[in-house]
């Protein structure tokens, strides 16, 4: 069997980080992208850093070309003030996989998206209201995309050891508050190499 290639955007990212580790676990071959290599521990001979800015079309053709699975592993920033940190690395990414052939993109969003409670649910999001605007532009970005494509909604990451037992479910499920960066990454790993099925907004939990 060939050997898998997956593609990171965002390398330099703590997430993306997680995301690349996961992946030279699994003897995987990784292309991953950051603004500046140099920030990247190279841990393997298996990862190739390309030079790339998560929002640049023009960067991130190469890294994609051929790629079995991309994922676009920035952390969410849930802030108050406007962001488009996520909406134009969407952009970006879905232009250059169009553009190349690619096919297989997986994001990463919310559970404040979802939040049902009536106390912190509203209070959350006029709290990280511009993060939360940035995510829902990803989220219909990458519906209208023709990719194949799956987000998977996440609690707050935290540097906590990973469970190894995270859950991907139904995106109206209540997630957990955080979660564990090692968990999201192995669930992020796992749905860039599968074929995306419906529901395709999906939540994880550990």
């Amino acid at each position: 069997m060939a050997q898998q290639t997956l593609t990171v955007i965002g390398a330099d990212d703590p997430l993306g980080e997680a995301v690349v580790r996961e992946a030279l676990v699994r003897g995987l071959r990784v292309r991953a992208t950051a603004p500046l290599p140099r920030r990247v521990p190279r841990l393997s001979p298996e990862l190739e850093v390309l030079r790339a800015e998560s929002g640049s079309q023009e960067d991130l053709e190469p890294a994609v070309r051929g790629a079995d699975g991309v994922v676009l592993a920035l952390t969410p920033q849930l802030v108050h003030d406007a962001t488009m940190l996520a909406t134009d690395a969407a952009i970006a990414a879905v232009r250059a996989m169009r553009a190349v052939g690619a096919q297989r993109l997986v994001g990463v969003s919310s559970t404040e998206l979802s939040d049902s409670s009536r106390l912190w649910g509203p209070l959350r999001r006029r709290l990280h209201h511009g993060g939360l605007q940035d995510l829902r532009r990803l989220e219909r970005l990458l519906a209208g995309s023709g990719l194949d494509w799956t987000v998977l909604r996440a609690g707050r990451t935290t540097d906590l050891l990973g469970t190894r037992e995270q859950v991907v479910g139904s995106a109206l499920e209540q997630g957990d508050r955080t979660l564990p960066r090692e968990d999201l990454a192995r669930a992020l790993v796992d749905q860039a190499l599968a074929e995306g099925r419906e529901p395709r907004i999906l939540t994880v939990t550990a």
